[in-house]
């Protein structure tokens, strides 16, 4: 099996033995990573998390989402660093939107600001910015950053 060109690749649904190593993942990917902690009560509140798998194991990506009457929000997509312009978020997102309930009708998501190469990536795959909530994000220092809200209308649904 081959996911984004990774042969032996596999995109599997996350369980709480995995939390650790989406941690360990996220503080790879991320300045301000979730905790084990996170992971585990995002599952406990059954969100989708979904891992993306190499050969023997290795963590590559993830994206957790949640899903409330017609719309999903997706909540954190990580990508190991050794893995990142490959394509891989773009194939897990293409993947785990087409995957979605038939009834749902938007997906909606919030990047970081500062965050080009994520929101140059949603607004190719269709998303379009909405708003943004100042001071969202913590930032270096003790300093805030802003969001950029984010949505994409399935195209089921136009």
């Amino acid at each position: 099996m081959s996911f984004a060109g990774i042969p032996g690749a596999v995109l599997r649904p996350a369980c709480d033995t995995d939390c650790t190593a989406l941690a360990r993942l996220a503080r790879s990917a991320h300045t301000h990573p979730w905790t084990e902690k996170q992971y585990r009560h995002s599952l406990q509140a059954g969100h989708g998390c979904w891992l993306l798998t190499g050969d023997g194991g290795e963590v590559i990506a993830c994206c957790v989402m949640s899903q409330l009457f017609d719309e999903a929000e997706i909540l954190d997509v990580a990508v190991a660093p050794a893995w990142r312009r490959r394509g891989v978020a773009r194939a897990l997102l293409r993947r785990v939107v087409a995957e979605l309930p038939a009834d749902i009708v938007r997906v909606l998501l919030d990047v970081r600001s500062s965050n080009w190469p994520a929101r140059t990536l949603y607004r190719s795959l269709g998303f379009t910015e909405d708003g943004v909530r100042r001071n969202y994000y913590p930032a270096e220092q003790g300093a805030r950053e802003d969001a950029v809200l984010m949505s994409l209308l399935l195209p089921r649904h136009l």
